[in-house]
């Protein structure tokens, strides 16, 4: 899916191992019960460089009953580092909604799946 408004989340040097909930790309994997700080930095697709952030405008949660969570983030350079809390149900997805620097124009993540440990992915 080609769209100039959506753009991969990675952890901070492990390009290209993307994150996505799409099936091909890789779940973010949480340690059960320590709040999780994870630096984020995002690509468009098939590019190797990352992209400038402006701003972050959202870092949600959406748990597996639908319940919304705002999560906390802190933007440095060009990365983000979010908290997901150690009573963060897992098997829900993020999005984070951030304006790319240059950019007049909001993108959005793609929606990547939240695990923890013990817990394998099923199609």
């Amino acid at each position: 899916m080609l769209a100039t408004n959506l753009v991969y989340a990675t952890v901070v040097g492990r390009y290209p191992r993307l994150l996505a909930d799409d099936g091909v790309h890789e779940a973010l994997v949480l340690p059960y019960d320590v709040d999780g700080f994870v630096y984020l930095e995002f690509y468009r697709e098939g590019d190797k460089t990352p992209i400038g952030i402006e701003a972050v405008l959202s870092a949600r949660y959406i748990q597996p009953d639908g319940t919304v969570i705002n999560l906390g983030y802190v933007l440095t350079a060009n990365q983000i580092e979010v908290r997901f809390p150690a009573e963060l149900p897992a098997g829900g997805v993020c999005v984070i909604q951030l304006k790319p620097t240059g950019s007049d124009h909001p993108h959005q993540c793609y929606p990547f799946r939240v695990l923890r440990t013990s817990e394998t992915l099923t199609p």
